[in-house]
């Protein structure tokens, strides 16, 4: 989670520096995506009947919007600025569930999340 949390503050560093915050943070935005779709598609082969709640399908929406933006914004549109809004809301709330997951685990002592 810290290593996360180190990449992110790096792409708003990096991107700040270089001027390409928006295209960084598409790139980050994507790979992030990628990898809860991939741990939500692991855990889910477990379960034998999988009854989708409402949280987790608006969080997959989300998430999925999410990629379609990023994945817009690498394509080559990332000057609008309707693409740098979605990506900059992604990545604050990225951001701020990884800080509230290290600050969870902070708190109760955790040496790993799940």
């Amino acid at each position: 989670m810290i290593v996360i949390f180190i990449c992110q503050l790096a792409t708003i560093a990096i991107g700040y520096i270089m001027q390409k915050t928006t295209l960084s943070i598409s790139y980050l935005n994507a790979v992030i995506v990628i990898g809860i779709f991939i741990f939500w598609g692991i855990n889910s082969l477990n379960v034998k009947q999988h009854n989708l709640e409402f949280r987790e399908l608006v969080v997959i929406c989300l998430e999925a919007c999410i990629l379609i933006f990023a994945l817009y914004s690498i394509i080559g549109f990332h000057n609008k600025t309707y693409v740098k809004v979605i990506n900059y809301i992604g990545f604050g709330i990225h951001l701020l569930c990884t800080a509230g997951m290290l600050y969870y685990i902070s708190t109760f002592e955790f040496n790993r999340l799940f």
